[in-house]
């Protein structure tokens, strides 16, 4: 099955390989040496090449045929002529390019490329990258962890080769593959998707064991349960078999069951981050509406939706107490951003600071970046 793999990104033409940022700087470099050098550059002409080596560089081309290297940081490119080449080596890159037959890449971590012509050839090697593309025929690479990838072209070709990449592509006669650990793809029906499954060696290294491929919507291609395959609905492969996953309050997990109770849904799941723990246990998650908590038990679950619906706390009271102290508690960061026990418990863990009560808020924003909650918090602590 990896022979699939192998033969498609070889289809694909974007070679997912350890030296991907080392070419891709080298063509900057070219670029570089051929043009001035500048913190922000405008052109309009046919066949621009526009180099920047300075951080915060804003660069725009609506000539055909453009090349442009960029290898500071925050840099913002945006093309809208055809045949343009793009690319960029450092952080936080925003990238935009309308014409066809764009060619873009990017090394940097946090980049997010987006493209709308046809025949787009999209590459990144960064972690938590988001791409999108609605033009036709695209073809996406990403080896970056944590890579968010959108495709509504028809004919597109994705593949990911990072941890935790999640793939949607609501184009028609499609294709996509995450041969990642903890990879999720979601797809129309008619396109073909394949996934890897990881386990643990002898070492304790991570080591894919299986891959598996399917195509949404034929009957031929089931999920653990035997239900054909569907639209619209994220999918892993874990046992060797597709299971659907979900996400609440920011956490993904795999639905086993799901029943009515009264106005509330109960759903008893699976954490996809436990999936490779020798004991796994089930965890319950209570949803009403938009609202929805988690817990080990049941009990827990519907406690914590109960206080999340009362939602009657005095934000800026506790806004202040935090501002005044510089530390936050637990049921503080619940309180601001509703964040059920569970979560907040399993954030705790994931960060060694389970035995504490409460952080100080500058040690609390080295590690709460991109948590269920953190825009929010942060946006009402820093008064923004």
């Amino acid at each position: 099955m990896f022979d699939f793999f192998k033969e498609t990104i070889s289809n694909i033409g974007i070679k997912l390989i350890s030296n991907f940022s080392i070419k891709l700087a080298d063509f900057i470099e070219e670029i570089i040496k051929k043009s001035k050098d500048g913190d922000e550059n405008d052109n309009s002409g046919d066949d621009a090449q526009i180099g920047s080596s300075g951080y915060n560089a804003k660069i725009g081309s609506s000539g055909d045929d453009a090349q442009i290297g960029s290898s500071g940081y925050n840099a913002q490119i945006g093309s809208s002529g055809y045949n343009a080449k793009i690319g960029s080596s450092g952080y936080n890159a925003k990238i935009g390019s309308s014409g066809d037959d764009a060619q873009i890449g990017s090394s940097g971590y946090n980049a997010q490329i987006g493209s709308s012509g046809n025949y787009a050839q999209i590459g990144s090697s960064g972690d938590d990258a988001q791409i999108g593309s609605s033009g036709y025929n695209a073809k996406i690479g990403s080896s970056g962890n944590y890579a968010k990838i959108g495709s509504s072209g028809n004919y597109a070709q994705i593949g990911s080769s990072g941890y935790n990449a999640q793939i949607d592509i609501s184009g028609k006669n499609s294709i996509g593959f995450a041969c990642g650990y903890k990879s999720i793809i979601k797809a129309k029906k008619g396109t073909w998707i394949s996934l890897a499954e990881y386990a643990r060696n002898e070492d304790g290294k991570l080591m894919p064991v299986f891959a598996k491929s399917a195509q949404i919507g034929n009957k031929d291609y089931t999920d653990y349960s035997g239900k054909t395959l569907k639209s619209n609905t994220y999918y892993i492969l874990w046992k060797k078999m597709f299971y659907p996953v979900d996400q609440f309050d920011g956490l993904w997990t795999i639905k086993l069951t799901e029943k009515k109770r009264d106005n509330i849904t109960i759903i008893k799941a699976i954490d996809v981050d436990d999936i490779l723990k020798s004991e796994i246990k089930e965890i319950y998650i209570a949803r009403e509406g938009k609202l929805s908590a988690h817990g080990y038990t049941l009990r827990e679950a519907i406690e914590d939706l109960t206080l999340k619906k009362l939602g009657n706390v005095n934000i800026d009271e506790i806004v202040s107490k935090i501002r005044e102290t510089r530390k936050v508690t637990r049921s503080q960061y619940r309180a601001i951003t509703g964040a059920c026990l569970y979560g907040t418990n399993k954030f705790c863990e994931e960060h060694n600071i389970q035995d504490l009560e409460e952080i100080s808020i500058d040690e609390l924003r080295k590690i709460l970046i991109n948590d269920y909650g953190a825009k929010q918090f942060w946006k009402l602590i820093d008064n923004q």
